[in-house]
């Protein structure tokens, strides 16, 4: 009797284990077959981000003026979006001129210890991002955004910056700004004699007594462009994203930085 009972008590571990065994098999099988499809799949998305940024960069070599590639299908749920954006058209919060930078803070309704504080930030570090900058809440930092960047080399584009950001230029008056305004649907300004061609005697003797500020500070063209990309898989929650520094040559956009995610 002992020795049946001990036969049947083996012959229990011995299906306890292979039942083990065989749950752990399938679980390590469905493991790899979820990684082997994820691992498909964001190969898809990324095809598709890269797709739209050749895409994008096409399109702006036949057009200066695109900004941005909708969604795109390609088939199977793959989709692709980009946009462009001019980080010249805001001034940058780490390379303004101290009093332009705070002046612009004031403008947009901020304290001025929230201004002092981003100055004595980039002293010490270049400041990423406008949520380091302490005191400014998810308010303030949407209405900043619309005229600070952390990005691009520090010139303003005088192109495409809002008049907020035009009247801290150097040598630049109510009427200079007018003019720039206005002339952007008909034939933009291309250079700073353009600009003072266009001004009156009195406008064209304030910009003129600050010219080498104002060359220096301003550019007609966007020295630097971001191109933001995006490819995924509908259905998914996989998407895969990537930031471009880009600059305008002839034909295309040259990739200077890329940033994935």
């Amino acid at each position: 009797m002992k020795s049946r009972g001990f036969a049947l008590l083996a012959v229990l571990w011995v299906i306890t284990a292979l039942t083990a065994l065989t749950g752990a098999g399938l679980l390590v099988a469905r493991l790899g077959h979820d990684t082997t499809r994820n691992r498909v799949l964001l190969a898809r998305a990324e095809w598709a981000r890269e797709a739209c940024g050749e895409i994008l960069s096409s399109r702006f070599a036949a057009n200066p003026a695109v900004r941005a590639i909708p969604a795109i299908e390609f088939g199977r749920g793959t989709w692709c979006r980009a946009s462009l954006d001019d980080p010249a058209g805001k001034l940058n919060l780490n390379t303004a001129d101290q009093a332009a930078l705070m002046q612009l803070f004031s403008v947009v309704g901020s304290q001025r210890a929230v201004a002092e504080s981003a100055v004595a930030m980039r002293r010490r570090a270049t400041i990423y991002d406008l949520t380091e900058i302490p005191g400014v809440d998810s308010a303030l930092g949407l209405r900043l955004a619309a005229f600070v960047t952390v990005r691009g080399t520090g010139v303003v584009n005088v192109a495409v910056a809002s008049p907020e950001v035009l009247r801290l230029l150097p040598g630049m008056t109510e009427e200079a700004v007018l003019v720039l305004m206005g002339r952007r649907t008909n034939r933009p300004l291309q250079s700073p004699d353009e600009l003072a061609g266009a001004l009156s005697p009195s406008g064209r003797t304030v910009l003129l007594s600050n010219y080498a500020e104002f060359v220096r500070a301003a550019t007609f063209a966007p020295p630097q462009l971001i191109v933001t990309v995006e490819g995924g898989v509908r259905g998914t929650p996989i998407v895969s994203r990537a930031t471009l520094t880009v600059v305008p040559v002839p034909g295309r956009l040259a990739v200077l930085r890329r940033e994935t995610e």
